[in-house]
């Protein structure tokens, strides 16, 4: 009797659930009701009737199934299980309802959880048949596929299916992300800078960095250690300029869920491996990042990925190949593939490459963090730790200090409701697979150095930004190491379907919140919103004015221009206007404010400038050509020599450390006076 009412009490949730579902359909007063409770007594008393009636006749249903068999009653109750989440699905999708991340976050979390658990018995159910109560076996499931599938496609299939969505999100990406090139919402911090260290490496000037004052060659190292320009550079060179950045950024992402295929389908049957590489495709804080510039850390990942397939698969000599490339990025990216180095190792996975990594690694990062780096100038991006330096420590060794010192302090550091927020973002669309056996902790453990521990700045804990692309090889290769610890056998096989089946629910909801796949009107990018909308007439009459004006300036002059407008040429000895107007030229668009054209009053205003050109809504000034001195005429006094020109009311140069991105018209500005901005 226990199991009947057993049965039936499931039925009946999933009936009312069914049927809360379909009246959450009808209308327009889901949104209201979710987020100000609106609906009338008497609306309500209709929802509840039409829930009750689901749960009616889903029990009606059910006691004919039982009137034949108890044990087909009970099959059928666990089969239809997972209906218990229809009701919640549409308040979920409302992405109108949860205007407070953190609460959506938590919402999510634990159906995920719950429907993990429905999605076992439901498949359990589904595995024993009408007429058998043994649990499937992997061979079992094989076999059936053999049957249905010919071998040849069987063999193809999979990886076709991987390069199809490697093509198809790369042209994708570089699409929408040329389009928000287009309407103008990249800016100098950081797509211009980037452009900048690539034009000066490719005319024979190795990583300078104008925009940041760092105008001798290799003094980009001061910023940050970005070797592996040199394995981009002749890409770049196809067709240099910032759109090319844009296009290549897009094209390496894309190419990262290749090496997760082939990581994957080493533990997994190869259908699984390709859900997992099209969950990366739709990964939410990878489109966050494409749609801000172009960074060096979502090349990293690629490559990070590149190193975890290679050396699981013995591969050691291009596993040395790409782990050169990926510490090339940046110099943080040694500090993971040091603590991936430690965990091979200690796991006996693969001791010996584990420790040549390990070592390798964080050899790496103290050589060039605070050998090769120092050397070029001053570290400039301690303040995103501020509350963890000690009193006088201005260094990355004064971090470490604190955290071997006073744990405590660190961990109250961490628990905030910004980075739980942040973490249930980077985990959630992984059905939290990646924290689910204590081992794979680790997988999050290095990228939390560069965002989760970082104090008073807000980039560092937000999808929106470069930093979520440090989780990203360590966590999608975690999925894939838990879903394969479930098993492939009897029970072990279904919570491993389940976890699949999780894994997809969970990345398809949390990707209609945060993600830019499919096409959206808005789209999370850096400090702002950003539009996946064509640029119109006027944006490509600006761009090709622009270019114009750009074409007037001799190419060895020193050029100031506008924050946004910055990324639309490409320049030598080109600078910010926002930053400074000591240049010999400055290119600006009217009334742009503190991006352009605040400065570019000033300079007028000193009298050393005049206008040079124009075009509609740009101005170009150009520094007065300093008046010869006349020939003295006998018997005539010399004139008395001009007063110097009054000195400029910004500094000659931009500083030499980075500071934080100002955001030009149409972004979001920061929340408050932040510290150096790291790239």
């Amino acid at each position: 009797m226990a199991v009947i009412l057993r049965a039936l009490a499931l039925l009946s949730v999933s009936g009312a659930s069914l049927a809360l579902f379909v009246q959450e359909l009808q209308d327009s007063w889901l949104t209201p009701f979710i987020t100000a409770n609106t609906l009338t007594l008497a609306n309500r008393r209709l929802l509840i009737i039409g829930m009750a009636i689901g749960a009616a006749v889903a029990v009606v249903a059910g006691l004919l199934a039982w009137w034949n068999s108890v044990r087909r009653l009970n099959r059928i109750a666990h089969l239809f299980a997972p209906a218990i989440l229809l009701g919640f699905i549409p308040p979920l999708c409302d992405t109108a309802a949860w205007p407070t991340p953190l609460n959506l976050c938590v919402v999510i979390g634990a159906l995920l959880l719950l429907g993990e658990r429905l999605f076992r018995m439901s498949l359990a159910a589904a595995a024993e048949g009408p007429g058998q109560s043994t649990l499937p076996t992997f061979a079992s499931s094989r076999d059936r596929w053999a049957v249905l599938v010919p071998e040849r496609v069987r063999r193809w299939l999979p990886p076709l299916l991987v390069l199809v969505g490697v093509i198809g999100y790369a042209i994708y990406m570089s699409v929408f992300t040329l389009r928000m090139h287009g309407r103008f919402q990249t800016y100098n911090y950081d797509l211009g800078q980037y452009d900048n260290i690539f034009w000066t490496t490719l005319h024979g000037y190795p990583l300078r960095d104008y925009p940041l004052g760092l105008v001798k060659n290799w003094h980009e190292l001061r910023n940050h250690a970005s070797l592996s320009v040199f394995f981009l550079l002749p890409f770049y060179a196809i067709k240099p300029g910032a759109t090319a950045l844009l296009v290549i950024q897009s094209c390496v992402l894309a190419i990262g869920a290749i090496p997760l295929y082939r990581f994957a389908a080493r533990r997994l049957p190869r259908s699984y491996a390709v859900i997992i590489a099209y969950a990366y495709f739709l990964y939410p804080p990878t489109h966050g990042l494409q749609f801000y510039d172009f960074h060096m850390q979502p090349i990293a990942s690629t490559f990070v990925l590149f190193v975890i397939d290679l050396v699981d698969d013995r591969r050691y000599w291009l596993c040395a190949l790409a782990f050169v490339i990926a510490v090339g990025c940046r110099e943080d990216i040694s500090v993971g593939l040091a603590v991936l180095g430690a965990f091979l190792a200690l796991s006996g996975h693969r001791v010996i490459p584990g420790i040549l990594m390990a070592v390798g690694g964080a050899a790496y990062f103290v050589f060039i963090r605070f050998v090769i780096m120092p050397s070029f100038g001053g570290w400039g991006f301690h303040g995103i730790y501020k509350d963890l330096l000690p009193v006088g420590a201005q260094n990355f060794g004064g971090i470490i200090a604190t955290m071997v010192s006073n744990p405590m302090f660190t961990f109250v550091s961490l628990a905030t409701s910004e980075k739980l927020r942040y973490m249930l973002q980077i985990l959630l669309p992984l059905a939290l697979l990646p924290v689910r056996r204590s081992y794979l902790v680790v997988s999050i453990v290095p990228a939390s150095i560069f965002t989760i521990l970082t104090t008073q700045y807000a980039p560092t804990i937000d999808i929106g930004f470069q930093y979520s692309a440090h989780f990203i090889p360590y966590v999608f290769t975690a999925t894939a190491v838990c879903i394969a610890a479930f098993g492939n056998e009897g029970a072990g096989l279904i919570r491993r379907r389940a976890a699949l089946v999780t894994l997809v629910a969970a990345t398809i909801i949390c990707g209609v919140h945060w993600g830019a796949i499919p096409p959206r009107d808005k789209v999370h990018g850096g400090f702002g919103i950003m539009t996946m909308k064509p640029p119109t007439e006027a944006d490509m009459r600006k761009d090709r004015d622009i270019k114009a004006l750009h074409a007037l300036i001799p190419k060895e002059a020193s050029l100031a221009i506008g924050e946004a407008e910055m990324t639309h040429v490409s320049h030598l000895n080109i600078k910010g206007l926002g930053d400074t107007f000591d240049a010999d030229y400055l290119l600006y668009s009217v009334g742009s404010g503190a991006a352009g054209s605040a400065n570019a009053d000033r300079a007028l205003a000193t009298g050393e400038y005049e206008k040079f050109a124009e075009r509609p809504g740009l101005i170009l000034l150009r520094r007065k050509p300093k008046t010869a001195t006349p020939p003295a005429v006998p018997g005539l006094s010399p004139a008395p020599p001009a007063p110097p020109p009054p000195p400029p009311t910004q500094p000659a140069a931009p500083p030499a450390a980075r500071s934080m991105p100002r955001p030009a018209p149409g972004r979001t500005p920061p929340p408050a006076p932040a510290p150096p901005n790291p790239r």
